[in-house]
């Protein structure tokens, strides 16, 4: 005899029965496709569920390089894909500074601040604001968050957070149009193509030394002009980027004239000479000679380094000459001033300075001849030379004495 529970009876059993029949949900099949479709496959080969700083998954590969196809032996080896792992997660930051001496931690404010853009303006420490910490040397919210955009960076490209400090601070321009703005408002900094300015260089070094400037020195100057652009925000005065190719100039003259002075010959000195720069040392060489004034070769060449710097540098050098060449020679003040030569105004004296001494004359062996109010003639001059003791030791003046002799002997009868 079938039992029935207390209070229910069987009609109610049954149509309770009936409704859990009908809410029961039919049975459904899925083919393998619509199951991958629904729930696609997550790899978690060399990552964790833990999420990088960059968003990254921590361990995920980054794709470095690639390592160059090459032989080894007789067979071709095709190059494969580098890859670094992802690595900094939010406690980064704070554990890199925590690991640090206080020494440690100066360098790296010190490489942050550095880096263009990293900081808000007027938040980036100084050199005075980290010495003012003494020993102990502690990071401040800014600190944290610059050093946490490196890492974000690093992550990114694969490489350690060290890495993308240094290759920002090496180089400002990355530096600054990475974490610089990229608005439409902003200004775009335009640099001077490197060969272009090589190319630039090596020409005025032509025009100027007759020689191209070595590799060594053409980068020196195009790093120098794109500094200078980039302090700028854009292009430099003619004057400024004239002023960085005159150091370079100087420079290589300067090396240029010690090489000379230390080597034995006269090929360095002549090649000292080639080019404009040599036409300008010619002619300061030439003031300083045909005026009768002594000098020396380091004043020259060091007049000359002026005179390329500008017409007007020249133009005061020569005036120079000329002025301690009216001190030398007061006689000739107004011709001087007028544009004559101390040479060509003693070109009377020479052909009797040559018969007497038989030699030509340097200016400065006829200092006398000017060195008064007013000039001395000719024959006066000659006859001031008669009283030297230098004279007698002159073909000309043991010829006239013997001429005399035989003249006086030829007046009084005796046959010489």
């Amino acid at each position: 005899m079938p039992i029935v529970a207390t209070g229910q009876s069987a009609a109610a059993a049954r149509d309770k029965a009936k409704a859990n029949k009908e809410n029961k949900k039919p049975k459904t099949t899925t083919t393998p496709e619509e199951d991958v479709a629904s729930n696609p496959p997550q790899s978690t080969a060399g990552t964790s569920s833990k999420t990088s700083l960059s968003g990254l998954p921590i361990g995920m590969e980054v794709k470095t390089g690639k390592i160059a196809t090459q032989y080894v032996g007789r067979d071709l080896v095709q190059g494969a894909p580098v890859y670094n792992k992802v690595q900094y997660t939010q406690d980064s930051p704070y554990q890199v500074v925590a690991t640090k001496n206080n020494q440690e931690k100066a360098n790296l404010l010190l490489s942050l601040a550095a880096i263009p853009g990293l900081y808000a303006k007027g938040q980036a420490p100084t050199p005075d604001f980290i010495r003012q910490q003494g020993n102990a040397i502690s990071f401040r919210v800014e600190d944290y968050k610059a050093l946490t955009n490196i890492m974000i960076h690093a992550d990114k490209v694969g490489q350690t957070y060290d890495t993308s400090l240094i290759t920002f601070v090496q180089n400002p321009g990355l530096a600054q149009q990475y974490f610089g703005s990229v608005s439409g408002t902003g200004k775009t900094i335009s640099l001077s193509r490197p060969s272009e300015l090589k190319a630039e260089l090596s020409a005025k070094f032509m025009d100027l030394f007759d020689i191209s400037p070595d590799d060594k020195t053409a980068q020196a100057y195009i790093k120098d002009i794109n500094k200078a652009e980039m302090r700028a925000k854009g292009g430099i005065s003619a004057q400024e980027k004239e002023d960085i190719f005159l150091k370079y100039v100087e420079k290589t003259a300067n090396e240029r004239y010690k090489m000379a002075v230390a080597t034995p010959g006269q090929e360095d000195n002549i090649a000292l000479e080639a080019g404009s720069l040599g036409t300008v040392i010619k002619q300061i060489r030439n003031a300083y000679a045909n005026n009768g004034l002594a000098t020396s070769e380091r004043k020259i060449y060091a007049d000359a380094l002026k005179g390329i710097r500008s017409q007007q540098a020249l133009a005061n050098t020569l005036n120079t000459i000329s002025v301690q060449a009216i001190t030398q020679f007061p006689a000739f003040k107004q011709q001087i001033l007028d544009g004559s030569t101390v040479k060509d105004l003693l070109d009377p004296y020479v052909p009797s300075y040559q018969k007497i001494y038989g030699k030509l004359p340097k200016p400065s062996d006829l200092y006398e001849v000017a060195a008064g109010a007013s000039a001395i003639p000719v024959g006066e001059w000659e006859m001031m030379q008669w009283k030297k003791p230098e004279i007698k030791q002159t073909d000309f003046y043991k010829n006239t004495i013997n001429a005399d002799i035989r003249n006086m002997a030829t007046a009084f009868g005796v046959n010489v």
